[in-house]
């Protein structure tokens, strides 16, 4: 008796094309994602508006804050104005008519991504300057509004690298065109716009910085000129994943 078994064999079936193209979809899908994602957290594809017109605004900062006179007006680096595509800026020095104390002042408007990213901490420090410890961030009660912002302390580098005691200190924020907040990651809001205000000044020996004074008096001032973004306001936006920029 044969006791022999045949043994079938089955031919591979050929693997649907549409199973072949899902992978190759979903790396396409993944890269455009990602250039979306990219493109509109830079703020190259938010919807356009007359944003030159309203950093134009800028120009018509005071020449007084209290007892701040305006020193000089400046124009912002050229190339500063070109790493950060501003619609709007506005650079100037004011004096303290009582303490002889000077402070420079830098309002900017402009794409989300770039003002956000521009810290004093990357600027100064490669104009042979360091900074000296953590920045803090400020609570300031200006008007009957809270602000926050941050400051960060410098030193000039001695010819062999050493620091001596810090030389200024620079007080900064973001704003959507609401209250001003010292924020982590200000380029993920969603908003396609930011305003920046930075103010570098000495530090102060006694009493109230020079750079915190002129802020509660030029702040002020300075809201009138600033246009309220269309999206939801960023102090609703204080508590989002991506920030620590809760008003302290």
């Amino acid at each position: 008796m044969n006791t022999d078994k045949e043994t079938a064999t089955s031919t591979p079936q050929p693997i649907p094309r549409s199973r072949l193209r899902t992978p190759f979809a979903i790396v396409i899908a993944m890269t455009l994602l990602s250039a979306v994602v990219h493109g509109y957290s830079d703020g190259r594809w938010a919807r356009p508006t007359d944003w030159m017109a309203q950093g134009q605004r800028l120009a018509q900062l005071p020449e007084r804050c209290g007892p701040w006179v305006l020193l000089k007006t400046m124009e912002l680096d050229e190339n500063a104005a070109r790493i950060l595509r501003c619609y709007g800026s506005a650079v100037r020095a004011y004096r303290n008519e009582q303490t002889k104390d000077v402070v420079t002042v830098a309002v900017l408007f402009g794409p989300r991504g770039p003002i956000a990213v521009h810290t004093p901490e990357i600027c100064y420090s490669s104009v042979g300057t360091a900074q000296l410890g953590e920045r803090v961030r400020n609570s300031l009660d200006v008007a009957g509004q809270s602000q926050a912002l941050w400051s960060v302390r410098f030193a000039e580098k001695g010819s062999d690298g050493s620091m001596g005691e810090p030389s200024f200190e620079v007080w900064y924020a973001w704003s959507d065109g609401e209250a001003w907040l010292a924020a982590e990651k200000p380029r993920f809001w969603m908003t396609p716009n930011l305003y920046k205000v930075q103010v570098a000044g000495p530090v102060g020996q006694k009493g109230t910085p020079p750079c915190e004074d002129f802020l509660k008096e030029f702040l002020p001032q300075l809201a009138p000129l600033l246009g309220a973004s269309e999206e939801p306001s960023l102090v609703a936006k204080a508590t989002d994943p991506f920030s620590s920029s809760r008003v302290e």
